[in-house]
């Protein structure tokens, strides 16, 4: 990873908020001329460098093709092209052979979505194989995880063959290991959300598998996986149960579950809720989807279409700090209830509860987003760097004329506001430790961060990297916090890898975390946390400089006042020595 290296100097202490959202339409500096078609369906970085780059899927997901970020204009560049006979349905980065190069896991459906065939495309030198073999055949789509904490990322899902759950385990020979799991009597759902999430707050990442019955909980151990016999139940006179998402709502350092859902099969109902834990019950978090400017209602879009389009669409709720307040917003699809055409991409923000709520937190729907309301038909969003500069821009596909299109909106609004952004790489590297780069994007490292507001008040919020695989969920391959209007030092950075070695949690802190600041954790070797590196990357933003002029500007202004008063001091001397010298001196009589 190659970042230019600043050391910072200035601290922010400029104070006033910015509460309104607004985007840039910059396709054409983003993508090739006419290279912006396609579904947005993977990030990654494919060849080490600090920009993060696309894959996307075209004609119909028989086409897949890969954009690498850079520099220059246009800032992705197209180096890759795979056709297959077969629909792609799914796109899932990872070093699949433990050689530090990131692989392509995709899956392929036929045209009546059966099933999945999954097949890796194999990575070398920075760059994808076309060719490969069907590897394994899944009911569903494939939940990706480590799950013998070898940092190498592991393929669990239902066989084709019995329909049982398997945990397929990766090696270095390019197989696939078959490993049974124990004690499971349901199937996982067709379309799942299974996802990584620390259930009991040990900084090791447990798994949530979304089951046809019920949620099943996996507890880390430390030497394995071990199901809990406490089954949380699906919510109640539900329709549709969409795709979970797993985020710190309220910044108290523990994961919460976010499920949207319909209450009836048109979607005219649409709810979002929140698992009580505590209360073991799910709680509505928002369910107010009118626009108070026509005072028309939508709710969730329901995915209608080919396999790719069902398995791309499902409605989910991706999270970023797009405002930079501390707290992860969200940004999904509705579609109008009273014309059924209009469809658009919509951020909802999260703001406090004034109500009495579990979480404390409640969502706002931003409904008049400058630069996203202007784009018709959106199909599906997320969030994304494109400057590396730790401000969530957007990405979006949108469907017209038989037509799926990509479009950048770049976020122009200027927050007073830090971010921190760190990526764990899988801490792997091939004979030459020194040379070969440590790993690539690992799913399941738990980030934490320990903080101190500016009225003293402690901060503190968790994330797990890459926590879900299924049905696109577009998780950029790093944690990036908004840290508010808080320029203080981050006092404890906690980072901790899937465990191995018959141990619970391999975790490290580093102290006084300068904001603003790009990490990259190296956890080499896995099971010495001692040795592992950190390396910061601080990236200074745009107030940065202006608090520099403004630095600049007032030391030229004191040095200009100086030197005034400094020549008026002489002249007044030089006029009091003239006064002096013509003065009668009764001495000398």
């Amino acid at each position: 990873m190659k970042f230019k290296f600043c050391i910072y100097l200035v601290v922010q202490l400029i104070g006033c908020s910015a509460t309104t959202l607004k985007f840039e339409e910059i396709t054409g500096e983003i993508f090739p001329l006419g290279e912006n078609i396609g579904i947005i369906a993977a990030f990654g970085h494919f060849n080490s460098d600090e920009y993060t780059d696309v894959v996307s899927l075209q004609q119909g997901g028989h086409k897949l093709q890969l954009f690498k970020g850079s520099e220059n204009r246009p800032y992705f560049q197209s180096s890759l092209n795979c056709s297959f006979a077969d629909i792609i349905t799914s796109v899932v980065p990872g070093d699949y052979n433990g050689d530090s190069q990131l692989d392509l896991l995709i899956t392929l459906s036929k045209s009546n979505n059966e099933h999945s065939e999954l097949m890796i495309l194999w990575g070398s030198n920075g760059s994808i194989h076309c060719t490969s073999d069907t590897v394994l055949s899944l009911v569903n789509q494939p939940f990706v995880v480590d799950f013998n904490g070898d940092m190498i990322p592991d393929i669990i899902g239902d066989d084709i063959k019995d329909e049982k759950r398997h945990v397929w385990i990766s090696s270095t020979d390019k197989k696939f290991h078959n490993h049974n799991l124990t004690n499971v009597i349901q199937k996982m759902r067709k379309t799942h959300s299974s996802g990584l999430i620390d259930l009991n707050n040990d900084m090791a990442a447990d798994f949530l598998i979304t089951g046809e019955i019920y949620i099943e909980s996996w507890i880390n151990t430390g030497k394995g996986f071990v199901l809990n016999q406490t089954k949380i139940p699906y919510p109640h006179k539900i329709e549709w149960l969409w795709q979970s998402t797993f985020v710190d709502m309220n910044l108290d350092g523990k994961m919460n579950h976010i499920m949207p859902v319909c209450k009836d099969r048109k979607c005219h109902e649409s709810e979002i809720l929140i698992w009580n834990e505590n209360q073991t019950k799910w709680e509505v978090l928002f369910s107010d989807f009118m626009n108070p400017n026509d005072k028309t209602v939508w709710g969730f879009k329901l995915p209608m279409g080919a396999a790719l389009e069902m398995a791309a669409l499902q409605v989910t709720l991706r999270a970023g700090d797009v405002d930079m307040d501390g707290y992860p917003d969200f940004i999904t699809v509705l579609q109008s209830k009273k014309v059924a055409t209009d469809v658009q991409a919509v951020i909802m923000r999260n703001i406090p509860c004034s109500n009495n709520c579990s979480s404390g937190r409640t969502l706002e729907i931003v409904w008049d987003v400058q630069g996203l309301k202007d784009i018709p038909n959106v199909q599906i969003a997320a969030f994304f760097d494109l400057f590396e500069d730790g401000t969530l821009d957007i990405l979006v596909s949108n469907h017209t004329k038989q037509e799926w299109k990509i479009y950048a909106l770049r976020n122009t609004e200027i927050f007073d506001s830090c971010f921190l952004k760190v990526l764990v790489l899988g801490g792997l590297c091939l004979q030459n430790c020194s040379v070969d780069p440590y790993g690539t994007n690992q799913p399941g490292p738990v980030v934490r961060y320990n903080m101190t507001t500016q009225d003293g008040k402690p901060l503190v919020s968790s994330s797990i990297q890459l926590s879900q695989s299924a049905h696109f969920p577009l998780q950029l391959p790093y944690s990036l916090f908004g840290l508010g209007q808080t320029p203080n030092f981050i006092d404890v950075l906690t980072v901790s890898i899937p465990a191995v070695f018959n141990k619970s949690v391999h975790k490290r802190e580093w102290v006084q975390i300068i904001p603003n600041s790009q990490i990259v954790i190296i956890p080499h070797p896995p099971n010495d946390e001692r040795k592992w590196v950190k390396r910061l990357f601080v990236t200074p933003s745009n107030l940065v400089f202006l608090t520099c002029m403004a630095l600049i500007v007032t030391c030229i202004f004191l040095c200009l006042l100086v030197a005034l008063l400094h020549w008026k001091e002489r002249r007044e001397d030089k006029k009091e020595r003239m006064q002096d010298a013509y003065r009668f001196h009764f001495d000398a009589m």
